[in-house]
């Protein structure tokens, strides 16, 4: 009876570890290839809550951050006239972290998901701080 219950206890642990891996599957840098239009920030704890949408200067043509291979990548911010302004940075992933650096500048950026074409990204708030505030995105068309 004993063995039974500590068989259980284990398949069931297993079970349980199997399915939190299912969760959080591993992401690839194929997965941030392309454009991906901003659409606000997460109001709540951890990656959750209800929506704070961003506000585009222009819904034609809005603010977002394109991924390209080699480790390119550029941020585009339009004005109410859709005339862009572009930064360009480089990228690395390890892991869940995305580390995006121009000049001596870097920041790293949690990815918390990407499922379908919605990307969610934890910021550090300060450098010293464990606080993220978590911002949306979706992969443009």
């Amino acid at each position: 009876m004993k063995i039974n219950k500590i068989l259980l206890s284990i398949i069931g642990m297993a079970l349980c570890c199997g399915f939190a891996l299912a969760q959080s599957p591993t992401i690839q840098p194929e997965d941030l290839i392309g454009s991906w239009e901003i659409e606000g920030t997460l109001m709540g704890d951890n990656g959750t809550g209800w929506l704070n949408p961003h506000k585009h200067a222009s819904e034609d043509c809005k603010d977002h951050t394109v991924f390209m291979e080699g480790n390119k990548a550029k941020e585009v911010k339009n004005n109410g006239a859709c005339e862009a302004s572009e930064r360009e940075f480089s990228w690395q992933l390890e892991g869940d972290s995305l580390t995006l650096t121009m000049g001596e500048r870097s920041i790293v950026w949690h990815v918390l998901s990407i499922e379908g074409n919605t990307m969610k990204v934890g910021v550090q708030l300060r450098a010293d701080s464990e606080h993220r505030m978590y911002v949306v995105y979706k992969k443009a068309a």
